[in-house]
C-alpha cells in the first residue's frame, strides 16, 4: 500500500488512472446492487414533468370515466347494474364509436338479476366492436406453489361477440406504473392487455408478438422492450385525453337521472360528434374504486394526482398507434462513456486550478443533464443520469482529496459555512452590518401584508374600553410574534390594522413564501384565540389579510424631523385593497397573482376573480390562499377542484353549468363565500347578460 501511495504521489497520471478506475468500478458495482434504481426512476419522471403534457393528443382516443359525478348523479350504488353498461355501449355505437374498450371486469354472473347479463350480451352483440376486461391471477397454493389461472369475462358475453384482454399491470420498485405489459405467456399461448388487443383489432393484425434481442415485433411494428414490457410514452397527467363522465354517456332522452341531474346531455354529444370514429375507453377514475395509479406525471406544477388505470391503457394504446416508444439507451455504451467521464473529471480535478476545476465540473454536469433531457424530448431516449453523475462526483471528490494530500495541507475541522438564518431584531442586523438609518429610500421587490379586524368599530361599541384594549393587546401580541418568527418587519399599527413587510431591511429570496406562511399561521392562531375567548364567554372577531408582491420604494421615509422605516407605492396600495376585498368574497386571505407566482410550488390556492381595484386601470388576478401545506382530499377536490371547474364555466358564460358546480361546493361547504358570490353573479347574468366584449373583469367600486 505504501509503495502504491508513493507511486501515486510521484506520478500524478498514475494517480489519475487509479482514481478514475476506482470511481468507475465503485459506481458500476453500486449500480449492479440497484442502489441507484429509485433515483434513476425519479429522474425519468422529472423528464416527463419538464417535457410537459400535450395540450391536445391527436389519437382519436377518449375516456368515459366512472367518476365522482357518476357517483353523485346515477341513482344506483356501485357496482352498477349491467344494463347501464349496455346502455352506454348502445349510445356510443349510435354516436359512431369506432372501438369500445371496457376496463371493468364482468367475470361473475349477476345472481340477483340474470337478465342484466343478457341485456349486456345483447348490446355487445349489436355493437360488434367491444373489448372486455379479464386478467391472469396467481395465487399461492399448498407447499408454496403458485397457481395461475385465467379470469375471463362471462361466457354469454364472449358468445355475443365480445373480444377480451388483460387488465394486469406492472409496477416499478417505487410503486409507479411506467411500463406496460406486451403479453403474458400461459399454456403455450400469448395473452394480451387491453391496449395491445385494441391495437391488433384496429390494425387487423392476427400474428403473435415475436421476440428478439431488445425488441418485440408485432407485424411491422418494432417495440423496444424491457423483458415482456414496453415503456409508456405518457401524454400528460390525469385528464389529458378528452374525458367524459359515465353519467353523461347514459344520460340520453330515454334515461332519467333525476330532476336535478337529468339533462339528456348525450343527445348533444351525438349532435356534436363527440364520439364519432373515436376509440372509447370505459373505466373507473373515482378514488373509491382504487384503480388509480402513480405515473411519471403524478407530481406536476405543485399538484399531486394519480392517473386512473383506464388512462394508463389509453396512453399505452396512444404509444402503440404513434410508435413513439421510449427507448432505454444501450447499457454497454453507457459504461464506455462513464469510464471516459471518470478519466476526464479526475484529470481536470488534478491538473486544473481548484476554481477552474469546479467550474468545469459544474459545466460538465449541466451539459450532461441538458444532453440527457434533449435526448429524451427529441429522440425518446432514456439515457441514464444518476449513475454517470455519481461517477462524475466520485471522480471529482477523489481528485480533490488527492490535491489535498499532494499539497500536504493539513486538513482542519470542517466549519459550518452558513447557519440557517433566524432573524434577530432589525437594530441588531443593522449594527452588525455597520449601517445607520439614513433618510431616503430605494426600489426593491418585496412582499407586503395587511391585516385588519372585521367590523371592529361595532365590536368596540359592544364592549367597554378596558375589555377592548385587553383583547386587542392579546391579539396583536400573538400576531406580531408570528411576523417576527417568519423574518417579517412590523411596519406599523393603524388602529386594529397590521402592516408587515417581508424582504427588508435585509433581503431574502423567499419573502413571498414567508409572508404567506405568516398569514396562514395568523389565521390558525386566531382560531385558537377565538376558542379560548369563547370558553371564557368573551366575544370574538374575524380578520382579513391581503398580500401583494412587487417593486416598491422602501427606506426611512418621512420628514427630516421624523421618519419611519416603511414602504410606499402602488403595490403597497394594492395589498391594502386586497385585504378589504375579503369582505366581498367572505374569505380570510387574498393574495395577488404576482405573489402566487412566487409561492405556487407550495401554496394551495383557488382563483377568486379578475378584478380592477379602485384607482388602477389594469385588472389583477387574485387568489384565495387556503394553506401552505397539503389539504384534506375533500377540500382539495371540492373547494378547489369543483369550484375551479365552476369558475371555468363562468368564464365561458355557461351560467347554468357554473351554478351547478358552485352548488356542489355548497352542498358540503354551505358557508363558502366565493361559491355564493358566483351563484349570485350567474343569476344576475342570466337575467341581464353581459355585453359581447365582456372580459370577465369585476370592478371594485370602493376601496
Amino acid at each position: 500500500m505504501q509503495r502504491l501511495l508513493k507511486k501515486a504521489y510521484q506520478n500524478p497520471y498514475f494517480a489519475i488512472a487509479v482514481m478514475a478506475l476506482s470511481a468507475f468500478v465503485l459506481t458500476t458495482l453500486l449500480g449492479l446492487t440497484n442502489a441507484f434504481e429509485v433515483l434513476e426512476l425519479k429522474s425519468y419522471d422529472v423528464r416527463f414533468s419538464l417535457r410537459g403534457a400535450e395540450e391536445n393528443p391527436q389519437d382519436n382516443i377518449v375516456v368515459v370515466a366512472i367518476d365522482d359525478q357518476s357517483f353523485t348523479s346515477i341513482p344506483y350504488r356501485f357496482p352498477y347494474p349491467r344494463s347501464l353498461f349496455a346502455r352506454a355501449i348502445e349510445n356510443l355505437v349510435e354516436a359512431g364509436a369506432r372501438l369500445i374498450v371496457v376496463d371493468i371486469e364482468f367475470t361473475e354472473p349477476d345472481h340477483f338479476s340474470p337478465q342484466e347479463d343478457a341485456r349486456l350480451a345483447e348490446a355487445i352483440r349489436k355493437a360488434g366492436n367491444v373489448i372486455l376486461a379479464g386478467k391472469i391471477v396467481t395465487e399461492l397454493g399448498q407447499n408454496i406453489t403458485a397457481n395461475t389461472y385465467l379470469l375471463k369475462p362471462l361466457e354469454p358475453l364472449l358468445q355475443a361477440g365480445a373480444d377480451w384482454a388483460l387488465v394486469n399491470t406492472v409496477e416499478d420498485i417505487d410503486g409507479f406504473t411506467r411500463r406496460y405489459i406486451l403479453y403474458i405467456p400461459l399454456q403455450n399461448q400469448q395473452y394480451y392487455p387491453l391496449a395491445v388487443k385494441a391495437y391488433r383489432q384496429l390494425t387487423g393484425i392476427t400474428s403473435d408478438i415475436e421476440i428478439s434481442d431488445g425488441a418485440a415485433r408485432l407485424d411491422l411494428l418494432h417495440i423496444p422492450r424491457i423483458a415482456n414490457t414496453m415503456l409508456i410514452n405518457y401524454r400528460g397527467p390525469a385528464g389529458t385525453f378528452p374525458t367524459y363522465s359515465f353519467a353523461n354517456v347514459i344520460d340520453d332522452a330515454d334515461f332519467d337521472l333525476g330532476a336535478e341531474e337529468d339533462t339528456d346531455i348525450f343527445e348533444m354529444h351525438k349532435e356534436w360528434g363527440t364520439f364519432q370514429d373515436k376509440i372509447v375507453f370505459i373505466g373507473a377514475s373515482a378514488e373509491e374504486l382504487q384503480d388509480n395509479k402513480f405515473t411519471p406525471f403524478f407530481s406536476v406544477g405543485g399538484l399531486r394526482r394519480k392517473t386512473p388505470g383506464v388512462e394508463v391503457h389509453a396512453n399505452a394504446l396512444s404509444t402503440l398507434l404513434r410508435g413513439d416508444f421510449i427507448r432505454p439507451f444501450d447499457r454497454r455504451v453507457t459504461l464506455l462513456y462513464m469510464l471516459f467521464l471518470a478519466f476526464l473529471v479526475t484529470f481536470l480535478g488534478v491538473r486544473a486550478k481548484p476554481w477552474k476545476a469546479s467550474l468545469l465540473m459544474a459545466f460538465l454536469v449541466a451539459a450532461y443533464i441538458t444532453l440527457v433531457y434533449g435526448a429524451f424530448v427529441q429522440f425518446n431516449l432514456w439515457v441514464e443520469v444518476v449513475e454517470p453523475l455519481s461517477t462524475i462526483m466520485l471522480s471529482y471528490v477523489a481528485s480533490v482529496a488527492y490535491r489535498v494530500v499532494l499539497e500536504r495541507r493539513e486538513k482542519g475541522r470542517v466549519k459550518r459555512v452558513f447557519q440557517q438564518y433566524v432573524a434577530p431584531s432589525v437594530v441588531e442586523n443593522l449594527l452588525a452590518k455597520g449601517e445607520m438609518p439614513k433618510f431616503g429610500g430605494e426600489r426593491r421587490e418585496l412582499t407586503v401584508l395587511f391585516s385588519d379586524i372585521r367590523s371592529f368599530t361595532s365590536y368596540c361599541e359592544r364592549h367597554d374600553a378596558e375589555s377592548v384594549v385587553y383583547t386587542l393587546n392579546e391579539y396583536l401580541t400573538a400576531m406580531v410574534e408570528i411576523i417576527f418568527r417568519h423574518k417579517g418587519t412590523l411596519d406599523k399599527f393603524v388602529g386594529d390594522e397590521i402592516m408587515a413587510l417581508f424582504g427588508a431591511p435585509l433581503y431574502y429570496e423567499d419573502h413571498a413564501v414567508q409572508a404567506c406562511e405568516t398569514a396562514c399561521e395568523m389565521i390558525t392562531n386566531l382560531r385558537e384565540l377565538q376558542k379560548k375567548w369563547s370558553q371564557n364567554a368573551r366575544d370574538y372577531f374575524h380578520i382579513g389579510i391581503g398580500i401583494n408582491t412587487g417593486t416598491m420604494i422602501v427606506g426611512n421615509l418621512g420628514s427630516q424631523q421624523l421618519f419611519d422605516y416603511t414602504v410606499i407605492g402602488d403595490e403597497v396600495n394594492l395589498a391594502a385593497r386586497l385585504e378589504g376585498a375579503n369582505k366581498q368574497y367572505w374569505t380570510s386571505i387574498i393574495i395577488s397573482e404576482s405573489t402566487y407566482k412566487k409561492v405556487e410550488h407550495r401554496a394551495r390556492v383557488r382563483e377568486l376573480d379578475l378584478v380592477r381595484v379602485k384607482g388602477k386601470k389594469k385588472p389583477v388576478k387574485i387568489y384565495e390562499l387556503r394553506s401552505m401545506e397539503p389539504l384534506p382530499d375533500i377540500e382539495e377536490n371540492l373547494l378547489i377542484g369543483v369550484y375551479e371547474r365552476g369558475l371555468s364555466y363562468y368564464k365561458q358564460r355557461r351560467w347554468y353549468d357554473a351554478m351547478k358546480e358552485f352548488k356542489r361546493v355548497l352542498r358540503y361547504f354551505p358557508s363558502d363565500g366565493p361559491s355564493r358570490v358566483y351563484i349570485k353573479r350567474c343569476l344576475d347574468f342570466i337575467e341581464n347578460p353581459p355585453p359581447d366584449d365582456w372580459d370577465g373583469v369585476y370592478e371594485f367600486k370602493s376601496k
